[in-house]
């Protein structure tokens, strides 16, 4: 008997949310592991190095996480645009020329960052970050970090073959790592240098985890490695590659200048620790939102199927169930952060702060915001409405940064928490009037430049 088209539309459609749900819990639960893991290695380096070194650990590593954004080409959301229809039908030459090419997108990127970070810590370290000759040393080694940060081949290839599961669990592997490594200095009583190389392993560990998987999962799917390694080097390009790796890209370096460029202008303006009292506040709620966040790499996959099967429908389905689903657990954090945020902090930081609340909840409100900001830049960037998205964002940082001086002089950390949710809500709302252009038409319209929906380039 065959199978109705109704009835298909259904099982398609409820085969899709499955797999989203089913990999983003395969992530919810490692972050959720990880959180629990923060709470300690946290308060353990707090109790180790006080709160003023640990506000230059979070300074430190802040940059070196900015640099690597900002240098990291997102080759991961390449080779999932390019490479998954000849990765799903076996078309192992054009599949290996594109695996290829982002492996070289992730070396060159890599060793870029790491020498323009050293660069710009001697250079400006002392003079404009304010940062003593010991910390800008340390800032300087710190950049070595940056050359195994980049994963974005192997994170793509995990995606393709829907092994969640693997990433979560190397993403577990390395938070152990770290934790482990901050007991040890918190046991010992040793110093901030210490407490940044352990951070370094926590990175390390993930990139040889997350890099022989890919090796591994590679030799299964397409056979012999040498072959690869050779495109690496001899493979000249794919049309509309590097053009759409560097659009995305761009799209990912604004993101991580609102995100970890604030915190480098508040070290400055009010000190480290406020810096500290400002990043675990924000690192507990965006705790609370990071459920919902972890959809971004289950979601991209399903939406390039949909988008190559030009399956509208059920992309609109999907999107309007997800959009049920994040009401749902927006209610749920605010909940939480109203009655269980202030003990959070505390417990975290050991002491308070004035407007402990009002920054919590403007916090969280941003968290949520930029929950629901991550399907619809996925939705856009997947129907080539990338250059739209990446306008809005340029426009935000350009007024983000004088809003957040503005504010820290006249509401310290309150401020930051305040030009913080202003900027979600601008992107939310910038997102949001992009997607109704398509969401009731036969299909969506590229902007000039980006790759077409439905086509590879």
């Amino acid at each position: 008997m065959s199978m109705t088209p109704g009835r298909e539309n259904r099982d398609h459609n409820g085969s899709a949310l499955h797999r989203i749900a089913s990999n983003t819990g395969f992530l919810v639960c490692s972050r959720i592991l990880n959180a629990l893991f923060s709470f300690a290695y946290v308060a353990w380096a707090v109790h180790a190095l006080g709160i003023g070194p640990f506000g230059i650990l979070l300074l430190v590593t802040a940059f070196v996480t900015l640099v690597s954004d900002m240098s990291h080409l997102q080759s991961w959301q390449a080779l999932l645009h390019f490479g998954a229809a000849p990765f799903a039908c076996g078309d192992r030459p054009v599949f290996r020329s594109i695996l290829a090419l982002c492996i070289r997108a992730d070396l060159l990127s890599a060793l870029t960052g790491c020498l323009a970070g050293i660069a710009i810590v001697f250079v400006t370290g002392t003079a404009i970050m304010g940062w003593s000759d010991a910390v800008r040393l340390d800032g300087m080694w710190m950049m070595a970090t940056v050359l195994v940060m980049n994963t974005g081949w192997s994170v793509g290839l995990i995606r393709l073959c829907n092994r969640f599961g693997l990433a979560a669990l190397f993403d577990f592997a390395a938070t152990c790592t770290r934790t482990a490594g901050y007991l040890v200095g918190y046991l010992l009583h040793l110093s901030l240098g210490y407490f940044l190389f352990a951070w370094f392993l926590h990175q390390l560990v993930l990139f040889v985890l997350t890099t022989g998987c890919g090796l591994v999962l590679y030799r299964r799917a397409m056979g012999p490695i040498l072959p690869l390694f050779r495109a690496v080097l001899a493979e000249r390009g794919i049309a509309g590659f590097w053009g759409f790796t560097l659009r995305v890209s761009s799209n990912q370096i604004l993101d991580a200048i609102f995100r970890q460029g604030g915190t480098l202008v508040i070290g400055a303006i009010l000190g480290v620790r406020e810096v500290a009292i400002y990043r675990v506040t924000k690192q507990i709620c965006d705790g609370l939102a990071k459920p919902a966040q972890m959809m971004i790499p289950s979601l991209y996959p399903e939406f390039v199927r949909f988008r190559d099967n030009r399956d509208w429908t059920m992309l609109r389905h999907v999107i309007r169930r997800l959009a049920l689903i994040i009401g749902g657990f927006s209610c749920l954090a605010v909940l939480v952060a109203v009655f269980g945020g202030r003990t959070i902090v505390s417990l975290m930081l050991h002491q308070t702060y004035p407007g402990e609340l009002a920054i919590i909840l403007l916090m969280v409100g941003s968290a949520l915001m930029e929950i629901c900001i991550v399907p619809l830049e996925t939705l856009l960037t997947v129907l080539g409405r990338l250059a739209s998205v990446l306008r809005y964002r340029m426009l935000t940082i350009a007024g983000y940064f004088p809003v957040l001086g503005g504010l820290l002089m006249t509401c310290g950390i309150t401020g930051a928490a305040l030009a913080s949710l202003l900027c979600s809500a601008f992107i939310l709302i910038a997102c949001l009037g992009l997607v109704p252009r398509w969401i009731g038409t036969g299909g969506p319209v590229p902007d000039p430049g980006d790759p077409s929906p439905g086509g590879h380039g």
